[in-house]
């Protein structure tokens, strides 16, 4: 995780905040440290949300746990547990899409350009699994 000065611009810009002159980094990051004060009880709101998220939560939201993990592998882990919910739930998608492709009326099927799009999202995020397998 990246460490910034600015928690709540970094949260919302990410790396580019780096690239901000420090006066108006400062600037916004008081304008968003106090929108922020301003609605904390509201309960979950958007600068929380992208902070909570930057701080690598796993598919459930949560942070990884497991205390025998050094934060870098816990961070490993959290984006392995991601990339599986989305990959799970992408190849649930082209399987209902072949069902329909081989049983379903010709209007509810995807076209092959679709399913093309599917399948190189499932090659894409198991490839980046197995990257980040080898690195936790």
């Amino acid at each position: 995780m990246t460490l910034s000065p600015y928690p709540y611009l970094f949260a919302t810009l990410g790396n580019a905040a780096h690239q901000l002159p420090t006066d108006i980094a400062r600037a916004l990051e008081t304008t968003l440290t106090a929108h922020q004060a301003a609605n904390t009880e509201d309960g979950i709101t958007l600068l929380g949300a992208l902070r909570r998220i930057r701080q690598v939560d796993a598919a459930d939201g949560q942070a990884w746990q497991g205390r025998q993990h050094t934060p870098g592998q816990r961070m490993t882990l959290a984006r392995i547990d991601r990339a599986n919910s989305g990959l799970t739930f992408l190849l649930e998608l082209l399987h209902a899409a072949e069902r329909v492709r081989v049983d379903g009326d010709e209007a509810q099927q995807l076209g092959d350009d679709a399913r093309e799009g599917l399948l190189l999202a499932c090659r894409g995020l198991s490839e980046y699994v197995d990257v980040q397998l080898r690195v936790a």
